[in-house]
């Protein structure tokens, strides 16, 4: 008999790059990998997509159409393994029937670092004291004839969690570190770890959001976008809030409602925001008129106002959490070639086994 085939993996795009090598590095179990980069065409993804049993795209083949055409029509696909968190951009139609898609952790620390240097960042502002001094300045050390002005301390302050799931334990642990209060929330009701002070659940307690949020220096907004989610935090919510705190976006853009958000801000019913995730990217669907490269992340103007702080989406970025997820990227590959449930499944089929 014939020795059994090797299951075939896809990797497309970027991951088919420096991606390839970490991920054949970690795998135990036996695949045929093939590769595709944007250079070889779209016929050439299409035919390897209707080859494989698994795909990994690289984040830059989600805006190639024939990524989605060959993706849907492959008769043998049954694992898109995704290399990042956010699935908000996948529905199961868009899935074979049989096939699931899984996402992947490692960055989990990573953002919940980039969150601690956000609220230190608020409370201690480096920035500021360091601009200040650069013009012969002393008024942060009292060595001069002016007023002494003080920074802030994040010691003591609660930090609230919309989202209390891997990234939510991270940031936790590290605020208790330094003092704080702790908040979460999340769907469905659970037992409250070591590491909170409180534990909401949203599909208990209608009422469990607006007491974060009315309880909270710092809101973190750490939750997936989906239909529960989108437009979560809007004019209600902003009300609901003291007028010194301070909004965390690591989730998605969509999760705060734009126009109330800016206006919030620009009223400073709230102190206001670290912004790290928007509403419009260079190559996404952007309003008529503008160009396609413009990188202008909202319909409103964020970027002009003085009680934000902003960064271009990248909270996961560090080399640590690439090394970390392709790590958890062929663990997850190793659980289907032996027939077993992956880890982190998001999106099903319609045909896909429970």
């Amino acid at each position: 008999m014939p020795p059994k085939a090797k299951p075939v993996l896809a990797l497309t795009g970027a991951i088919a790059g420096e991606g390839r090598a970490a991920i054949e590095q970690h795998l135990s179990t036996g695949w045929d990998i093939r590769s595709w980069t944007a250079g070889d065409g779209d016929d050439a993804l299409v035919s390897l997509l209707t080859e494989a049993d698994a795909v990994v795209p690289g984040v830059d083949t989600l805006f190639v159409g024939a990524f989605f055409v060959g993706l849907k029509a492959s008769p043998r696909l049954r694992l898109l393994q995704i290399p990042f968190a956010g699935t908000d951009w996948l529905t199961p139609e868009l899935l074979p029937a049989r096939a699931i898609a899984a996402g992947c952790s490692g960055h989990e620390v990573t953002m919940a670092e980039y969150t601690l240097a956000a609220m230190l960042e608020w409370q201690i502002r480096l920035r500021v004291m360091d601009a200040d001094f650069r013009t012969g300045s002393w008024t942060y050390s009292g060595s001069s004839k002016a007023p002494i002005a003080y920074h802030g301390e994040i010691w003591n302050k609660t930090v609230g969690i919309v989202g209390y799931g891997g990234i939510g334990i991270e940031i936790a642990k590290r605020a208790k570190a330094f003092s704080m209060r702790t908040m979460g929330l999340k769907r469905s009701k659970a037992p409250c770890p070591p590491e909170l002070d409180w534990l909401g659940a949203s599909a208990d307690d209608p009422n469990a959001l607006d007491t974060l949020l009315r309880g909270s220096d710092f809101v973190v907004l750490a939750c997936d976008l989906n239909d529960a989610t989108r437009g979560l935090i809007g004019p209600e919510q902003f009300a609901a809030m003291k007028d010194t705190a301070v909004l965390i976006n690591i989730a998605r853009g969509e999760v705060v409602q734009e126009e109330p958000f800016y206006t919030a801000l620009k009223s400073r019913d709230i102190a206001g925001a670290v912004i790290d995730t928007w509403y419009l990217y260079p190559a996404r669907g952007l309003p008529p008129g503008e160009k396609p490269d413009d990188p202008s992340p909202a319909h409103f103007p964020f970027l002009e106002l003085d009680n934000v702080i902003v960064t271009p989406h990248c909270s996961a970025h560090s080399h640590e959490a690439d090394d970390r997820r392709m790590i958890s990227i062929a663990a997850n590959l190793d659980r289907f070639a032996r027939g077993e449930q992956p880890d982190r499944v998001m999106v099903k089929g319609a045909d896909a086994a429970a």
